[in-house]
């Protein structure tokens, strides 16, 4: 789906000018996520698997790593993967694993909340 400037600004401001997953502050550049993922295939010239998912509502606005790291994962699927980054990162790194026994960092098993959950909780209240 194709933007205009305004709609661009729109969807920017549409958390508080914060990527809609980690709450950066997004400057001019900033993706645009299709929260349900449209899926575009290759071997079909980038024909959209699920044309139904391109809809202005289905969009938030993204930091680039986060979007990039999102790929065409659910939201519930992102959610999970980054649960899991503390264990990769500890499996993959002496650094980390010596920080941690120093208690230089600890895991908090605190759940993955994205920014708009929050942002939307705040504008109900």
């Amino acid at each position: 789906m194709k933007l205009n400037k305004k709609q661009r600004e729109e969807l920017r401001m549409k958390f508080g000018g914060r990527c809609a997953y980690c709450g950066e502050i997004l400057t001019a550049r900033f993706h645009v996520d299709h929260v349900e993922p449209v899926l575009r295939n290759i071997s079909k010239s980038y024909a959209m698997e699920r044309p139904e998912n391109n809809t202005l509502e289905n969009l938030y606005p993204a930091c680039i790593p986060c979007n990039l790291y999102k790929a065409s994962c659910s939201v519930e699927l992102f959610r999970e993967r980054i649960a899991t980054q503390v264990d990769v990162t500890r499996r993959a790194s002496r650094s980390y694993r010596t920080a941690e026994v120093f208690g230089l960092v600890k895991p908090t098993g605190t759940p993955v909340v994205f920014w708009f959950e929050k942002y939307q909780r705040e504008d109900a209240a």
